[in-house]
């Protein structure tokens, strides 16, 4: 895919939306990329009702930009993927806004406010490396889990309870680490 643009709308959520599995193989997002080569793509989603609003899974390349408003779960999940995302906006996610695993990941720019639980969610093995985070009313800020690591040049945290937290989740793992160059909390 090099240079689409996408924009998936679906329905208004209100208060009694339940999520929707798909029912092709176990696939959790309402927009799934899968083992795909991604360049330069520009993806826009509102009101999805799945566990993911959207998900790549095996896939590499670059994204210039992603915004998710009003997701019923997840804002944007990355499984088993190599990807280097220029900008990533989510707002209103019920659950997290952004979730990465077992991967190598580079954010250069997010935004992530109005999330249920993580701003940003690392683990499973994964490596990311994020330039600007800028994360507003949350659980937590960033959480680095399971073996995982993760590398903040700048993050400016607000309206969050726990702005970065390393732990081990899965027995399997250890735990995550996070490197941290300037910080702003301000809760």
């Amino acid at each position: 895919l090099d240079s689409w643009k996408i924009k998936f709308n679906g329905q208004n959520l209100t208060s009694n939306n339940t999520i929707i599995t798909p029912i092709f193989d176990n696939l959790t997002g309402c927009l799934t990329i899968i083992d795909s080569s991604v360049k330069n793509l520009e993806i826009s989603t509102k009101n999805l009702m799945c566990e993911d609003s959207l998900n790549f899974i095996r896939s590499s390349g670059s994204v210039k930009k992603v915004s998710i408003e009003d997701s019923l779960s997840d804002g944007l999940d990355a499984d088993f993927s190599q990807i280097k995302f220029e900008d990533i906006y989510v707002n209103k996610a019920k659950n997290d806004c952004a979730d990465f695993s077992f991967g190598k990941y580079k954010i250069y720019n997010a935004e992530l406010v109005n999330c249920g639980d993580k701003a940003l969610s690392v683990g499973e093995k994964s490596y990311l490396q994020l330039n600007k985070i800028v994360a507003e009313n949350s659980n937590v800020g960033v959480a680095s889990k399971d073996s995982s690591t993760t590398e903040l040049e700048n993050a400016y945290f607000k309206n969050v309870k726990t702005c970065v937290s390393a732990y081990k989740k899965k027995q399997e793992f250890d735990g995550g680490s996070i490197k941290i160059q300037n910080i702003e909390c301000k809760n």
